[in-house]
């Protein structure tokens, strides 16, 4: 929801907000693709935002199906097998760090 604050006038009040109803237009939908690709890496399809609804949910969705499409397979599973190792308050504390798996499960 951060993002979306920073750029709208009028901010969400859930995760169910359309980016749309909230005053967004084709700028601020450009400047949201370009925020997100500074703060996560993440280059976002545009096509696949209008698919649907274009809601904070299906954008936080969106940015963690992107981010983990990017990882290699092996990657992936050395990555599970170190989460696997880790306890419940270390786990929280890495999604507290700020990644995008963290911030869109809050």
């Amino acid at each position: 929801m951060g993002i979306w604050t920073d750029l709208l006038s009028t901010p969400p009040t859930s995760l169910a907000d359309d980016f749309f109803a909230l005053g967004a237009q084709s700028l601020t939908v450009v400047r949201f693709l370009a925020e997100v690709q500074d703060r996560y890496g993440v280059e976002l399809p545009v096509d696949e935002l209008f698919a649907g609804d274009f809601t904070v949910a299906a954008a936080a969705r969106l940015i963690d199906e992107t981010s983990l499409g990017e990882v290699a397979d092996d990657q992936l599973a050395e990555l599970l097998a170190e989460l696997e190792g880790m306890s419940e308050e270390d786990v929280r504390a890495l999604l507290d760090e700020g990644s995008p798996l963290g911030e869109s499960s809050s």
